[in-house]
């Protein structure tokens, strides 16, 4: 096999795995906007509407710790097209019911059919030489997706159709993924031979472990603060027209956060990408306890969005490069999904009893503690520069 065939195999199997994780994110990317509908149209309180988020995420979760065995034994195209229509039909189901306990089971069925999309697009990406570039391509190409939805959804759906309208549109769209799949099949490595005989070597699982929790952990700060805040937005007045303004110009930034890595790579090394996004998020947080207007809270949105996928390029390739065997890369979504369980539903009990200010307190620590985590494993190992 010519050496550029296999480049166009590899380019082909990284946009068919950009397609699938941008399907696999779409709805904790619209996670604002979801919560904030199932409160204005269903009535939910906070802690409803943070349990039925955990529960899409608890289905999430168990289908990436699932796909750890699946992957390795199901044709991907095959695994990938199961997904795509168990996610598509489980939104279907859920704007068709007004029961809550039904309405998460079904949220549940979704997020299991974008986890293995996510699991597997990461799996795929995580195997390439040029990890931290193609993870950045993967994050474009989900910052660019929301961006789209979250521009149209808020202002032509939701006020008119609600809750149910926006999951059937999402059922419709995300569907569409079934037809850009021709990259996945016969998917090559795009490692070169010389790196294959560290395949035999063992794992760094000690550090890939507390590169997972790390990971875990600051998704769950994050998320938190994420999911609630059109409600933090919308207490401080905004409209709803314009909290979706904003929520689509963040998705700008998240898509100069994803070229950033995309172009940079390792050139800064990781470090000075750590060290940054933890006194950015720290300056984010502060703002999103400052009543700014729309034009403030949009520009701390942006940067928001913008640093989360900058620094998430680098984690997940932290956490690769530790992964010689190809295993154990596809936790990581498994990881982020846990962190999106657990934090919006703490958030919403953090927020009934004591309020938004003490939610971004105790994220802004979260983010602090697991920054000097992942330090340590740069410093510690063997694969960083």
């Amino acid at each position: 096999m010519t050496e550029i065939t296999m480049n166009r195999r590899v380019s082909g199997a990284v946009v068919s795995a950009s397609v699938m994780a941008a399907a696999g994110a779409a709805i904790f990317l619209l996670l604002p906007v979801i919560i904030g509908s199932t409160m204005d149209t269903l009535n939910l309180s906070e802690k409803q509407a943070g349990l039925l988020a955990s529960s899409y995420f608890g289905g999430y979760l168990c289908a990436c710790v699932a796909s750890f065995g699946m992957v390795q034994r199901i044709n991907h195209k095959t695994l990938a097209k199961g997904s795509y229509i168990l996610l598509s039909l489980s939104l279907l189901a859920a704007a068709l019911t007004l029961n809550p306990f039904a309405m998460g089971l079904f949220m549940a069925l979704a997020g299991a059919g974008a986890g293995v999309l996510f699991g597997l697009a990461v799996l795929i990406v995580g195997q390439t030489d040029n990890a931290d570039g193609n993870f950045g391509i993967l994050l474009v190409a989900q910052q660019l997706f929301a961006a789209v939805l979250l521009f149209i959804l808020p202002q032509w759906v939701i006020p008119t159709w609600g809750f149910s309208g926006l999951m059937l549109a999402l059922s419709i769209v995300l569907g569409i993924g079934l037809f850009v799949l021709g990259g996945i099949e016969n998917s090559p490595r795009e490692k070169s031979s010389s790196n294959t005989t560290t395949i035999t070597d063992p794992p760094h699982l000690q550090q890939i472990a507390a590169g997972l929790f790390a990971l875990m952990v600051y998704f769950a700060a994050l998320s938190a603060v994420w999911a609630f805040i059109e409600r933090m937005a919308a207490d401080q007045g905004l409209q709803s027209d314009q909290i979706g303004f904003a929520l689509a110009f963040s998705m700008l930034g998240g898509v100069i956060g994803g070229l950033l890595v995309a172009i940079i790579g390792r050139r800064i090394g990781r470090s000075i990408p750590v060290w940054l996004s933890l006194l950015v998020f720290i300056g984010v947080f502060y703002g999103y306890s400052t009543n700014f207007g729309i034009m403030g809270f949009a520009l701390v949105t942006f940067i928001f969005s913008l640093f989360w996928n900058y620094i998430l390029g680098y984690q997940m390739a932290i956490i690769a490069a530790l992964d010689r065997t190809d295993r154990y890369s596809v936790f990581m979504p498994g990881a982020q999904a846990l962190g999106a369980v657990t934090g919006p539903a703490a958030a919403g009990f953090i927020i009934a009893d004591q309020g938004y200010t003490v939610l971004l307190n105790i994220a802004g620590v979260i983010i602090l503690i697991t920054s000097g985590l992942f330090l340590h494993l740069i410093r510690s190992g063997k694969h960083f520069a």
